[in-house]
């Protein structure tokens, strides 16, 4: 009877984990994409966050998960970013998930220096020309790119790293190997990164359990021969863990010091004792130095900072925030609301917010047609 019981939660434990909706996300797309340079297709999924519209002008950074076959470790990794993206620990982005058939992910990763079959050359082709670039034209994805990979993939996520460093802000490699393939030593290529003339910060993270042991004290004396300023490098030892528990282990903490920048500035602006309406430039300027592309705060920093402003009946500085808000994110209607109200505070005329609001709903997909009657009874 215990053992069936087992069983039971156990079935149900997964069909949750593997079937939960997200707070931020939302589900765009299951497709294919026909790659020239690998001779065949990939399947992907898109996922955006709840306010993204194929209307609205704004980007977002963009990041690719591979091994997307591998349900649990792809949907932890998904239920994370949401986590700390609700949580205002990292902002919005475009989550691309990259299956792999299992004959042909060892030669995906493979470099032909390796082995002849090898076709990591033509996967990285496929990346950064059929791709990402398509996620930018169709799918509104910026120069911001973060990829995360998990044991042969983490290997090509390292490789990529050094080789395409201009071309990517951060690398997440969850139990990566380094020096296992004939002819590559991903140890001694690393230090190619202390040649790097760029102005922003990049970031590579990786992780290593009871698997590679011997990898990982390899990478970190090659790591310490890293000098540079804009490069940031850290790894971590699991030493009992098994190759399947890592990404777990390693990608909460890895995403969060990747945008830990992003969050401290932000959370400048929305500290409450903050009064200085100004911060918000300040910090998103600080925010593009660093990581070279601008990324917003989130709808609940700058709905939150109108209500501060609005409890104190500053109420001009809160119309002027709310507008930040809905000039960044348009389909967020109530936002629109809001500066209704703080208007009527002020004894101002609210009839071209009224038109303004019943326009952006009528075009918004943020919200369910229920949500949308009940904002129209706040109107009322």
């Amino acid at each position: 009877m215990q053992k069936k019981s087992l069983i039971l939660i156990f079935v149900f434990f997964t069909s949750y984990v593997f079937s939960q909706s997200y707070e931020n996300y939302k589900k765009l797309v299951d497709t294919t994409l026909s790659s020239s340079y690998l001779g065949y297709n990939k399947n992907i999924s898109i996922t955006v966050p709840k306010d993204w519209q194929q209307n609205n002008n704004h980007t977002y950074p963009l990041t690719i998960i591979f091994d997307k076959q591998n349900k649990r470790s792809h949907q932890f990794i998904i239920n994370t970013i949401d986590y700390l993206t609700i949580s205002d620990q990292m902002p919005s982005t475009i989550i691309v998930s990259i299956a792999s058939d299992r004959m042909k992910r060892t030669k995906e990763t493979l470099h032909k220096k390796t082995n002849s079959i090898g076709q990591a050359k033509e996967n990285e082709l496929f990346i950064f020309n059929e791709l990402i670039p398509l996620l930018e034209q169709k799918y509104k994805a910026n120069k911001f790119r973060l990829l995360i990979g998990h044991s042969r993939y983490g290997y090509l996520t390292t490789y990529l790293f050094e080789k395409r460093l201009t071309e990517l802000n951060a690398v997440i490699s969850l139990s990566p190997f380094f020096t296992t393939q004939k002819n590559v030593n991903l140890a001694d290529s690393i230090l190619k990164v202390n040649s790097y003339k760029g102005n922003h910060t990049k970031y590579y993270r990786y992780g290593i359990g009871n698997d590679y042991p011997d990898e990982f004290k390899v990478m970190e004396a090659s790591l310490k021969l890293v000098d540079h300023p804009l490069i940031n490098t850290k790894g971590v030892l699991f030493k009992d863990a098994y190759h399947n528990t890592t990404p777990a282990l390693i990608i909460p903490s890895a995403l969060y010091e990747v945008f830990e920048y992003w969050s401290h500035q932000i959370h400048q602006f929305f500290d409450i004792s903050n009064k200085d309406i100004h911060q918000l430039a300040i910090a998103s300027k600080n925010i593009k130095n660093h990581y070279g592309q601008q990324l917003r705060p989130s709808i609940g920093v700058l709905n939150g900072k109108g209500w501060e402003f609005y409890n104190d009946k500053e109420y001009k500085k809160a119309i002027t925030i709310w507008e930040i808000l809905m000039d960044e994110y348009p389909s967020f209607s109530e936002g629109l609301l809001n500066i209704m109200w703080a208007k009527e505070e002020l004894k101002l005329n609210t009839e071209d917010i009224k038109i303004r609001l019943m326009n952006s709903l009528k075009n918004s997909e943020f919200y369910s047609e229920a949500e949308k009657k009940e904002i129209l009874k706040e109107i009322e």
